[in-house]
């Protein structure tokens, strides 16, 4: 069996749990993350450990990520909402922490814009194409955690659409 550390970052209120609970079948309906989640789950002869970083603000997620001490994170999804061009920069901001703080990153780095439905509703929308450049994403999606089948998220957790 192959084993991969995949990690949820980005400020509160972008969809991180959502994308989680949609991912695992859990609920339509997550509860607000207080602590970091770690989940587990099977995909063929893959396990994947899930880790769902909570926080509001940028410090505080930097600081509750680095908390949890894991040597290697195989794909690293930075999460914002495409609705909001803070939430896009706050990508920026976490990567830059962990850069500044001599962190090794992780082996694959993406962006997801979620909240793609709410997007197209209010005709508004904030691409991600130039942070993801800065940062070394490998690839950038735009979803919705709350619409889109799970299949999409297997998908971008794994690298392939």
């Amino acid at each position: 069996m192959y084993r991969r550390v995949v990690a949820l970052l980005g400020v509160g209120g972008v969809g991180k749990t959502t994308f989680a609970y949609r991912l695992l079948g859990l609920s339509d309906v997550p509860v607000l993350t207080l602590k970091p989640s770690y989940y587990r789950l099977y995909i063929g002869d893959l396990e994947v450990d899930l880790i769902d970083v909570p926080g509001q603000r940028v410090y505080e997620v930097a600081m509750r990520f680095a908390s949890f001490k894991i040597p290697v994170v195989d794909r690293l999804i930075y999460m914002y909402d495409m609705t909001s061009h803070e939430s896009l920069q706050a990508i920026a901001e976490l990567h830059n922490i962990f850069t500044d703080r001599g962190s090794q990153g992780a082996r694959e780095i993406v962006v997801v814009g979620n909240k793609k439905d709410l997007a197209e509703e209010v005709g508004f929308y904030v691409e991600a194409d130039e942070v993801a450049r800065a940062i070394g994403a490998s690839e950038v999606y735009y979803i919705s955690a709350a619409r889109d089948p799970p299949e999409v998220f297997i998908g971008i957790l794994l690298g392939k659409t």
